[in-house]
C-alpha cells in the first residue's frame, strides 16, 4: 500500500537545499561495503527473537532502553507530512515494516536501533507533542482520516477510541542478539540498506560508540560552515555525510594509529580514541583548531580550484562532477598548513596547474579510483600529492601512516 512508509522511500527524505549540480560520490571511496571480513561463524551465534511491541511500550522504551542520542535525533529524515501519514497508518492498522533492534554490547537490555530510527523518533515526537523545530505535532495532509486532520496527541488522547487505538496497535519488533564482533552488524545493516537510499554508517558508529567527542562533532556540523558548501548543502545533512568526512579528516590528520585498508574499522578506532580523550581541555581544544584549519583549507581550495572542481577527479583533461573523498583526503590535508595555504594565495593557480599535472599520472589517477580497502593506493595519493605540493612550496609534509598490506 502507498501509505505503508519505510525509510528507504525516497520520497520521504527531509527537504535539504543544495546545489544541483554539486554531485556527492556515494560509491567508492566512502565509507564502502567492500569484501566483507566476517565469516559464517560470526553469525552462528545469533539469537533473533521477534515480538509484537505496542506503540505505548515502544514509546516508554525510548530514552531508556532504545537509545536514540538526543544529538543524534536532530538529523531527522522524514518531513512533518511524511510522519503524520505514518501516524495514520497505525491509526488505520495498516501493517508497518518491522523495527530491528540489537542488544548493546555488555548491556542486555539495552538496545541499538539497526532499522526503524524514523518510526520510533515519529512515535515519540507525536506522543510527547513536538516537532524537532519546536512547533507542535498536529497531524497534516492525512489521506484517510479526514476528521482528526490538524489534532495533535493532546487532542486525541482524552478520546478513548483513539488514545486505545494508538497506544495498543502493535509493530512487529525484533532484538538480535549473541554477537561477538561489530561488523556483524555492520554487514546487517548494510543488508538492510542495500538497493535503497543507504544509511550512513556513521548513524550505526553513533550508537556503537557514544561520548562527548560525537557529541562535539555533530553539534560542530550543524552550523552551515565551508564543508556544507563542498558537500552542495545549506544545512547538516540527515544523513551525516558532513559528519563522516569531519571524523575522515580528523582519522587522517589527528589519530595515531595507522590505516590499515577497513574504513570503517579506522572511523571506529578514530571516535573511541578521541571519545576517550575529549574531556582534557588541551586535546578538544586541538581537534577543534584542526577543524578550523580544515574550514581554512577548504576555503582556499575553492578559491583556488573553484565550487564545482575543489575535490573532482580530472578525467580526459575534464574535471568530473563528482565529489572525491580521496581527493578531498589529500587536498585539504595538505591545504590544513597554514604555510601551504599562504602560498596558494600568493601563486593564484600554481595549486590547480600542479593538480593537473600530478592528475595526468594513470597511478594516481587510480589511486583515487580504487577502493579504501587498499592501502597501498591510500599511500600513493598521498605520497604522490605531497610530493609535488613540497616540491611547489618547499613545505615537506607529513604523510598519514598506512600500514604496508604485506602486513596485515
Amino acid at each position: 500500500m502507498s501509505d505503508i512508509i519505510t525509510e528507504d522511500s525516497e520520497h520521504f527524505i527531509e527537504d535539504v537545499a543544495f546545489d544541483e549540480d554539486i554531485v556527492i560520490e556515494t560509491q567508492d571511496p566512502m565509507e564502502d561495503e567492500g569484501e566483507t571480513t566476517v565469516t559464517g561463524e560470526d553469525f552462528s551465534q545469533l539469537i533473533i527473537a521477534p515480538s509484537d511491541w505496542t506503540v505505548q511500550t515502544l514509546h516508554s522504551q525510548i530514552g531508556k532502553q532504545i537509545d536514540l542520542d538526543p544529538e543524534f535525533q536532530r538529523r531527522n529524515v522524514w518531513n512533518s507530512k511524511s510522519k503524520s501519514i505514518f501516524i495514520e497508518s497505525l491509526l488505520l492498522g495498516i501493517p508497518i515494516p518491522q523495527i530491528l533492534l540489537s542488544s548493546k554490547p555488555n548491556q542486555k537490555n539495552n538496545f541499538v536501533v539497526l532499522d526503524g530510527k524514523q518510526r520510533l523518533l515519529t512515535i515519540k515526537e507525536f506522543i510527547d507533542g513536538k516537532l524537532p523545530n519546536g512547533r507542535i505535532f498536529k497531524l497534516r495532509n492525512l489521506r484517510v482520516l479526514k476528521d482528526i486532520e490538524g489534532k495533535s496527541w493532546k487532542d486525541l488522547e482524552d478520546d478513548s477510541e483513539w488514545s486505545y487505538r494508538l497506544l495498543n496497535e502493535t509493530i512487529r519488533t525484533a532484538v538480535i542478539r549473541g554477537w561477538k564482533d561489530e561488523r556483524v552488524l555492520y554487514e546487517i545493516f548494510y543488508r538492510l540498506n542495500s538497493g535503497s537510499v543507504k544509511l550512513s554508517p556513521m548513524e550505526l558508529r553513533m550508537s556503537l560508540h557514544p561520548g562527548e567527542f560525537l557529541k562535539f562533532i555533530i553539534k560542530w556540523t550543524e552550523k552551515p560552515k565551508n564543508l556544507h558548501k563542498i558537500l552542495g548543502k545549506k544545512a547538516s545533512d540527515p544523513r551525516m555525510a558532513d559528519v563522516e568526512l569531519a571524523v575522515r579528516f580528523l582519522a587522517f590528520n589527528m589519530f595515531d594509529g595507522a590505516y590499515r585498508g577497513d574504513l570503517k574499522a579506522f572511523l571506529d578506532e578514530t571516535c573511541i580514541d578521541f571519545n576517550s580523550k575529549f574531556s582534557d581541555k588541551t586535546f578538544s581544544t586541538a581537534v577543534e583548531t584542526a577543524l578550523e584549519s580544515m574550514e581554512g583549507a577548504i576555503a582556499v581550495g575553492i578559491e583556488e580550484f573553484g565550487l564545482k572542481k575543489f575535490c573532482r577527479k580530472i578525467v580526459d583533461g575534464n574535471f568530473e562532477t563528482r565529489f572525491n573523498r580521496a581527493i578531498f583526503d589529500v587536498l585539504v590535508g595538505s591545504m590544513q598548513n597554514s604555510g601551504i595555504r599562504k602560498f596558494a594565495k600568493d601563486h593564484p593557480g600554481e595549486l590547480l596547474r600542479v593538480f593537473t599535472e600530478v592528475s595526468s599520472d594513470n597511478d594516481f589517477t587510480r589511486a583515487v579510483e580504487t577502493t579504501t580497502k587498499s592501502t597501498s593506493a591510500t599511500h600513493l595519493r598521498f605520497e604522490r600529492w605531497y610530493k609535488a605540493v613540497g616540491q611547489l612550496t618547499g613545505i615537506q609534509l607529513n604523510i598519514p601512516d598506512t600500514q604496508n598490506e604485506s602486513a596485515n
